[in-house]
């Protein structure tokens, strides 16, 4: 493998490493949020904005 290969697949793989990285924090801040308005007693899948139900 020359050089040019593996500096390309280290960088595919540090972007393919970044990108996860980054849908994971916005995943974990959501779960956090969510379990927060549960241990408050409020619907985790509404905005304090949205009409209530019913």
């Amino acid at each position: 493998m020359d050089l040019f290969r593996l500096v390309l697949v280290v960088l595919v793989t540090t972007g393919v490493v970044v990108a996860i990285l980054l849908f994971e924090k916005r995943r974990a801040e959501g779960i956090r949020r969510d379990t927060g308005r549960m241990a408050e007693g409020r619907d985790p899948g509404r905005d304090e904005d949205d009409p209530p139900a019913g």
